[in-house]
């Protein structure tokens, strides 16, 4: 009886890697797939315009339906982010971008937790990784909102890492929420922006170099950002090797 528990814990392992196999081929083929498809050579602006046009009322309903769905198939969220603006204006492409991109993430995370979240625990069960992750989760509100802030991190993927962590879902949303804020309104703004100087073309999504548009102040803001957030973290560090104050939190 004692081998025969054996065999099916050793078991348990193996047979809970496929879920997040499957994960991860999905969005590895999203993403391979809408490079080979060649439809941003194909789409021009005015196709997303008479999209828009078409749906009338529900099309900003439409816009976050998109948005959320795209979102859990790994689609980047800077394409998405920037066809908010392009479409909908700095204040209604950010709300649009902000809503959608607060419910896409949070289905992503879940789908993650869903497949992965088990397996890895076990995978990283008495070594380093365990302990990393353990502290990762004592900083996961200030850990999700730096991720969310500075835009090294890309957006779609984080949700996938965020789900497999040991992060609670509720500092996952509350960062999430709160730390897409800025980029939301200000990459709409610069899609808005664009959009406005665009007036009388009718250019491909591939002619629309996002690099051009995003300039070196743009990311030194969201970098003053993040590191507001991780003051937090840092203080609480200093403070527990001076005094000894909640040495063992993350080993809690």
């Amino acid at each position: 009886m004692t081998r025969m528990r054996a065999t099916d814990e050793s078991a348990t392992p193996r047979r809970g890697w496929w879920k997040l196999a499957i994960l991860v081929v999905v969005v590895a083929t999203v993403g391979v797939g809408l490079q080979q498809s060649g439809l941003a050579e194909t789409v021009r602006l005015s196709d997303l315009r008479s999209a828009r046009d078409g749906l009338g009322t529900m099309a900003p309903f439409a816009f976050v339906l998109a948005f959320v769905v795209f979102t859990v198939a790994g689609v980047p969220g800077m394409i998405l982010t920037m066809t908010g603006g392009l479409l909908f204006g700095t204040l209604g492409g950010g709300l649009l971008v902000e809503i959608g991109a607060s419910i896409g993430a949070t289905c992503a995370f879940f789908v993650a937790r869903a497949a992965g979240r088990e397996v890895i625990a076990r995978f990283i069960a008495g070594n380093a990784m365990e302990r990393f992750d353990r502290r990762l989760t004592g900083a996961g509100l200030s850990a999700v909102l730096f991720s969310r802030i500075v835009p090294v991190f890309p957006f779609t993927h984080m949700n996938f890492v965020w789900g497999v962590t040991g992060v609670k879902a509720r500092d996952f949303m509350i960062g999430t929420t709160l730390g897409m804020i800025p980029a939301s309104f200000v990459y709409a703004n610069i899609a808005a922006s664009f959009a406005r100087s665009l007036e009388g073309t009718d250019p491909t999504l591939a002619s629309i170099d996002v690099r051009q548009l995003v300039n070196g102040d743009v990311v030194l803001a969201f970098g003053l950002l993040g590191l507001l957030t991780v003051i937090p973290i840092a203080v609480r560090h200093l403070v527990n090797r001076r005094y000894g104050v909640g040495a063992k939190d993350g080993d809690a």
